[in-house]
């Protein structure tokens, strides 16, 4: 599944617009830190076992507080997080609605 998940933030990181993408392994989880502004980021919570799997979002700085003065990158925020849940939805069948 690790390999998967590799693939699945590779094509995601192609297809947006951030300024670093950074993404963290442990064991059975990864999470990703799409900087979308100063101080302002999209994290991707991906975690799994055997054939389940789960993935979550926060938006904000390291906090997942949004600040007043990133009112203006939250639509940015939230187009890439929709884009994402897509992307995953297709490639993980574990996150389709059974």
């Amino acid at each position: 599944m690790r390999q998967q998940v590799e693939q699945y933030f590779r094509e995601l990181q192609g297809k947006i617009d951030a300024e670093a993408f950074t993404v963290e392994w442990r064991q059975h989880e990864a999470l990703a830190q799409i900087q979308l502004g100063d101080d302002f980021y999209l994290f991707i919570i991906f975690s799994w076992s055997d054939n389940d799997c789960v993935v979550e979002y926060m938006i904000g700085d390291e906090n997942a507080v949004i600040q007043a003065r990133h009112l203006d990158k939250l639509d940015q925020a939230v187009a890439t997080l929709k884009l994402a849940h897509r992307l995953a939805t297709e490639k993980f069948s574990c996150l389709r609605p059974s």
